[in-house]
């Protein structure tokens, strides 16, 4: 046997005891950086310094070591939230593991699709049980004050604004970073948000109907399909299907599914950008502008999964060029959110702004698709009124009032 054979052989038969430890958070951060489909089995050995026979011993299969690896990254968070004594302390634990482990939010965004029933259902508790001990720890903190509120709501959103540094690339320095978020969900948890007086069942969605026009038609299949499967998921024959094409006919409008795809995202963010210029022609300040673009992106959200949805899962799939124009245009939408509230908030340096906005935006986008939000009479002004307390830092609000419509001068 020769020496090197025998150093290999002595290494694996060591197996420290956070081999399984280090592959998860290997295989987390390959995920988050080339996504699931991209990442095999074997970059992810690699990486982790063992054999792929080693790496099939502990998980076999890639869905397999994705549903352990959410789930690894969730049994942390909550033994952090675990050892919080009080709500306070529960927002720092939550903030400085999210700063810690940025990918893991946006990961089950993007990849939970991949997953298992059975793992999916477990993540899915997982996200429960944290969200019932946020609700359990505000109950604390306000006492006889949180009767009436619906704090399970106000926990999810709490939640997405801890979270929402997994969806951007704003860097801080630590602990500033850690305060600037934290202040955030504070703002959130003093929210006034009432319970509904009573509990409907959730509203049926609509199917609606697709435009006459071909071109059309096809971007308004697109996007639902994208959204659930997508877009390794997602076959130009299956959008044709969707429209009663033949996939050769798709080709007389578009030239491939990337070129689909990325019409259909470009069609949504002239969609946002619309509402945004008609909220500043709207308005006679930054604040009025600020709350009518807020409650023109709720409106959006809470109709369909749309932009923000895609942006997280699918433009990582476009070619190189796309992708940076996709991004570029994302960029330029955020900058006028953090120049209206800079406008407003004077105090604020860019880069608390953008926090803020951020953090704004990821609430709309998580809390638009839960179902406690969609139990009141009007989702658009409770995640309105959420989305306003992150951005103002105030969470005081208990009603949002929209300002008299002005016609564009």
């Amino acid at each position: 046997m020769s020496p090197a054979g025998s150093a290999r052989t002595a290494g694996e038969r060591s197996r420290p005891r956070d081999r399984k430890a280090r592959i998860l958070a290997v295989a987390m951060e390959l995920f988050h950086r080339h996504g699931y489909a991209a990442t095999g089995m074997e970059d992810i050995a690699a990486a982790a310094g063992v054999t792929a026979g080693a790496l099939y011993r502990h998980f076999p299969g890639k869905r397999e070591l994705l549903g352990r690896a959410l789930a690894h990254g969730l049994d942390e968070l909550l033994t952090e939230l675990g050892t919080a004594t009080d709500l306070p302390h529960l927002l720092e634990a939550a903030a400085h593991f999210t700063l810690d482990r940025r990918g893991t939010t946006v990961l089950w965004e993007r990849e939970a699709r991949h997953l298992s029933d059975t793992d999916r259902s477990e993540v899915e508790r997982g996200h429960a049980q944290a969200a019932h001990g946020v609700t359990a720890a505000l109950r604390a903190a306000e006492g006889e004050r949180a009767s009436g509120r619906d704090l399970g709501l106000v926990a999810w959103a709490c939640l997405a604004v801890l979270a929402s540094p997994s969806y951007h690339h704003t860097t801080l320095t630590r602990p500033r970073f850690d305060e600037l978020l934290v202040s955030a969900a504070a703002a959130v948890c003093r929210t006034d948000v009432r319970r509904p007086p009573s509990a409907p069942g959730l509203p049926v969605p609509v199917a609606g109907i697709l435009p006459s026009t071909r071109h059309e038609a096809l971007l308004a299949a697109a996007l639902p399909l994208f959204s659930a499967h997508g877009f390794d998921g997602v076959g130009l024959e299956d959008v044709a299907r969707a429209v009663g094409m033949s996939r050769a006919a798709v080709y007389a409008h578009y030239d491939s599914k990337a070129d689909l795809l990325m019409a259909t995202l470009r069609r949504e963010s002239e969609a946002a950008w619309y509402a945004l210029n008609r909220a500043l022609a709207e308005s006679a300040s930054a604040a009025e502008a600020l709350e009518r673009v807020l409650r023109a992106y709720a409106a959006s959200a809470t109709a369909s999964r749309g932009l923000s949805g895609l942006l997280v899962s699918e433009v990582p799939r476009l070619p190189d060029e796309q992708r940076e124009s996709a991004h570029r245009t994302q960029l330029a939408y955020v900058a006028e959110w953090v120049a209206l509230l800079r406008a407003c908030r004077p105090e604020l340096d860019e880069c608390a702004a953008r926090v803020a906005v951020h953090a704004s935006l990821t609430l709309v986008n998580v809390v638009s698709r839960r179902p406690e939000v969609r139990r009141h009479a009007d989702p658009v002004d409770v995640l309105t009124t959420l989305g306003l307390s992150v951005l103002l830092g105030t969470g005081a609000t208990t009603a949002t009032t929209t300002a008299p419509r002005r016609s564009p001068s």
